[in-house]
């Protein structure tokens, strides 16, 4: 175990804030630690005791990657442990998310764009500001209706947690 003394945050172009916040993070069970990071994006902490991101800041660098602007779609995963996944997805119009699985539970949130969902053949068409909450065992697709950026937050059942 380790004492660590600081509370995470991300803010333009994804330079840490870094505030104090004394707390115990160990280490050695199931935690991911650092990426190695890549071309684009330098290397960042997958779970700290208190993480903080600016959604907006984080959606517009993801766009400005050679993926996104090269491509339909770009993610950046916020934060990762055993048991959950946060996940930032920027997806152009068209450009479309498949779940065949469903194993986890999962909210999708829209943070500017709009998107629909669908499960099962039931559609959910979601603004600004709008999360759907899919529970698990339930395969789903995520279509983007206009350009969008998406927040995902995946809930692993402890069966299915894996390192």
């Amino acid at each position: 175990m380790s004492i660590r003394n600081r509370i995470v945050g991300y803010g333009p172009m994804t330079q840490r804030v870094l505030a104090y916040s004394a707390s115990v993070v160990d280490r050695d069970h199931g935690s991911y630690g650092s990426p190695g990071g890549s071309d684009t994006r330098g290397a960042r902490t997958m779970i700290e005791p208190l993480m903080r991101f600016s959604l907006e800041v984080e959606a517009d660098s993801l766009r400005l990657e050679p993926e996104y602007r090269e491509g339909d779609r770009n993610s950046r995963t916020l934060a990762k442990e055993t048991d959950l996944r946060v996940m930032l997805t920027v997806l152009r119009e068209g450009a479309a998310l498949d779940e065949q699985d469903g194993d986890a539970r999962t909210t999708v949130q829209v943070i500017d764009g709009t998107a629909t969902v669908e499960i099962d053949g039931a559609e959910a068409h979601l603004q600004p500001a709008e999360v759907a909450v899919i529970d698990r065992g339930e395969p789903w697709i995520i279509r983007a209706d206009s350009d969008c950026a998406l927040l995902l937050t995946i809930a692993w059942p402890p069966e299915k947690a894996r390192v």
